[in-house]
């Protein structure tokens, strides 16, 4: 330290430098370089540790901006240095046009103006290739930064983002994976495309103001704590894609466009409490288990509200009829007297409310409308509540004075004819008031019957929809195991077999009442099922055991396993039930691309029929003599002779192939690829006859109606919309005749058949 010092730098003469470049390598540990006002055209690397380099007035006069704009304007690989005070412009023809690059630790960046360009922190390797360096424990604060961002690399820890104030970026703040203990506090943000983002790591996200942004926060994978911030008029206040176990504490997110929280997944483990919510829609679920606390313990203490108890959340709408602001609070302690349904079985049960406004001076009035007033069986209704004044609602739809639902916006499936009378009651839960309407419903036709069971795809939880074909309608949901995969219905229709990868066991459904009625093990990751022709045994595919279990659906039990190849998916039965086809996709590591043959009377593997790469789906004819094979990396499918179970044609459908399934007429194959279309194949000479193309992305269901005149086909695109396409196979038509959204995030379909 003797030997530190100041050195001077200005751009013109009578200084000890005339660039910043020359004074950081002419400096030691702990000498401070004064910049004086001027424009510096360079790009610095800053290597000797223990350094300051700071502006000489603070006032942003010093302006630093990129000699090659190929590379960032201030490169900082040593330790414990501080830059404060300098107008730095980002490299403009970088990737993300970074001003600041920070790899050395404990390092501080404080003061300075960026524009165009961002502020980095983050790892690269030596040269030498002897090691890595972490930008970690670094303090960037008080900075402002205009079209750019702070950008946090993957595995980097212990670092501070405080109180910059940054716009007009991509992302305000970046949070990269796989680091701890990184705090973003106090910082301002507004009109940037996302606020903070974090991805795969657990931040400190507290005390931020996040304007104008489409999404305020965004997490994917993310846990930790989520608090006292305030976000306003973004699209999304926080936008929690595979979040899970993440504390939404003590925020304030009101005017957003699109929700305050859009729960993509609806993972479990999230607490949620003692925010102030105000948006037309304040909370919005993708499909998914939910499962999370929207509500602490009753306790003393003033809640965000201002009331004298802390709780849940105060849910408010912009025009004043949310929840907390009209229900009841007969004690005045803040609290609702009434629980908030907020989503299905998900309850606030001690929400805030309001102790200035006038609540309950107004009797509700209950309205509603219904989609349809008559129909014929089954008839699906979707009900609008328009009630005023109202935080509950009770529904009588059959006219037995038996409440059958307490959602505000419920649908009912009238399955029988007759004339009844819906019943509305609404409540503030002091007051109430009913409505009354009448539906019509003619006798059932069976060819009308418009059902089918769709598994929740892109890690959506436990759930399996009964979706109405022609309104899109889930009607119900049905509780499973974790991320049910595959769906095979027995010829009866009675009952359904859901396979739980995450579980490692098979939901059994009786589709009459929509309920699991049993609960089978398998083996690891199970995949893909199908049921024998008489529905006496279902096949199980398990991807992680590479094996096959066979359950007898007389006792839901598992009578023998048959080891196959590799990664075994897609599975189907011969017409006789003499035969399983097993489609074993392999992966990066251990390739397999071959099809297994199970002779099913003694439940052993006969032959292994090499097949395109990753085959995924298997599909047989109704005759029994050619089995379809859709080859997902080939962009093939095969066509294998079940007769001496070898290859016979390849036929090219390109597009990633990865379902396949066949007309009951035999004289179609109907290939679902994955890049949104429809293949279809004339079985007669194994030639494509036409390409669906199928709008609105990845496809991820197909399934043929058993009279062989429509295709169902799921799918979804990259708004996280989900639909249900049509197509019309009659007189080899071919052609998508209807699509309807759905609610859901689509899986696996199987069509249920006319009881």
């Amino acid at each position: 330290m003797a030997s530190a010092k100041e050195i001077i730098v200005d751009d013109d003469y009578g200084a000890d430098f005339i660039s910043i470049q020359e004074a950081v390598n002419n400096s030691v540990t702990g000498d401070i370089i004064i910049v004086r006002s001027g424009t510096y055209t360079e790009n610095v690397l800053v290597d000797v540790t223990g350094i300051t380099i700071r502006s000489e007035s603070n006032n942003g006069s010093v302006q630093v901006k990129p000699l090659n704009e190929s590379t960032g304007t201030l490169l900082i690989t040593a330790d414990n240095i501080t830059v404060s005070g300098l107008n730095i412009t980002g490299a403009s023809k970088d990737s993300y046009k970074n001003a600041i690059f920070t790899y050395g630790d404990m390092n501080n960046v404080t003061g300075n103006t960026v524009e165009n360009g961002s502020i980095f922190l983050g790892s690269c390797t030596l040269e030498n290739l002897t090691g890595i360096l972490y930008g970690e424990m670094n303090n960037v604060t008080g900075n402002i930064i205009e079209n750019g961002s702070i950008f946090l690399g993957p595995e980097i820890s212990d670092n501070l983002i405080a109180e910059n104030k940054i716009s007009n970026g991509e992302e305000g703040v970046h949070i990269s994976c796989c680091g701890i203990n990184n705090t973003v506090s106090g910082n301002t943000i507004s009109n940037c495309s996302t606020g903070i983002y974090e991805y795969d790591q657990g931040a400190n996200i507290h005390n931020n103001r996040i304007t104008d942004c489409d999404y305020g926060i965004s997490l994917s994978f993310a846990s930790g704590g989520i608090d006292n911030n305030v976000i306003l008029n973004c699209n999304t206040g926080i936008f929690l894609r595979e979040a899970c176990y993440v504390d939404i504490i003590n925020n304030t997110i009101a005017s957003c466009a699109e929700c305050g929280i859009f729960d993509q997944e609806n993972n479990n483990g999230k607490r949620i409490y003692n925010n102030y919510f105000n948006s037309s829609l304040n909370i919005r679920f993708g499909a998914g288990e939910g499962e999370n606390t929207w509500n602490s313990s009753l306790a003393s203490g003033t809640n965000i509200a201002g009331g004298p108890y802390t709780g849940g959340n105060f849910w408010a709408k912009p025009d004043g009829t949310g929840f907390s602001q009209i229900c009841v609070d007969l004690d005045w302690d803040g609290i609702g007297d009434l629980p908030y349904n907020i989503y299905e079985d998900e309850f606030d049960y001690l929400p805030l409310v309001s102790r200035s406004g006038p609540q309950n001076s107004v009797t509700p009035s209950a309205n509603f409308t219904a989609s349809v007033t008559n129909g014929i069986a089954p008839l699906v209704v979707e009900f609008t509540d328009l009630s005023k004044s109202a935080v509950a609602w009770n529904w009588d739809f059959d006219s037995d004075g038996i409440p059958d639902s307490t959602k505000q916006n419920p649908v009912y499936v009238y399955r029988n004819q007759g004339n009844y009378t819906v019943n509305l009651t609404a409540s503030n839960g002091l007051t109430a008031s009913s409505k009354t309407a009448d539906i019509s419903v003619e006798k059932r036709v069976a060819p009308t019957w418009p059902f089918v069971y769709m598994t929740g795809g892109l890690n959506t939880l436990r759930t399996v929809s009964v979706i109405d074909i022609r309104t899109g309608i889930v009607i119900t949901k049905v509780k499973t195991g974790k991320h049910p995969s595959g769906i095979a219905v027995t010829p009866d229709g009675k009952t359904a077999y859901v396979t739980n990868s995450w579980d490692n066991n098979v939901s059994v459904i009786d589709t009459a009442t929509n309920t699991v009625i049993d609960s089978v093990k398998v083996g690891s990751y199970p995949c893909g099922v199908a049921v024998s022709p008489d529905g006496t045994e279902a096949y199980v595919t398990n991807c992680g055991s590479n094996n096959v279990s066979v359950i007898d659906t007389g006792a839901n039990t598992v009578t023998a396993t048959v080891p196959v190849g590799n990664w075994p998916e897609g599975i189907a039965v011969t017409p006789d039930g003499k035969k399983a086809y097993v489609a074993n996709s392999g992966n990066i590591t251990a390739p397999e691309d071959t099809v297994s043959v199970i002779n099913t009377i003694n439940d052993t593997v006969t032959d292994t029929i090499p097949a395109g790469r990753h085959p995924c789906g298997v599909a047989v004819t109704p005759d029994g003599k050619k089995v379809y094979v859709a080859n997902t990396y080939g962009g093939t499918v095969s066509v294998v002779d079940a007769a001496t179970d070898t290859v016979t044609a390849t036929v090219d459908t390109g597009n990633s192939p990865f379902k396949v399934a066949v007309n009951p007429a035999g004289t179609l194959a109907y290939v679902a690829n994955e890049g949104g279309t429809v293949s279809v194949i004339d079985t007669s000479n194994d030639t494509v006859i036409a390409t669906v193309d199928v709008a609105g992305g990845r496809l991820e269901g197909l399934a043929i109606t058993p009279d062989g005149k429509k295709v169902y086909v799921a799918h979804y695109g990259s708004s996280d919309n989900s639909t249900l396409s049509v197509i019309d196979a009659l007189n080899n038509t071919n052609t998508v005749t209807s699509s309807v959204d759905v609610e859901v995030y689509p899986g696996k379909i199987a069509i249920i058949p006319e009881p």
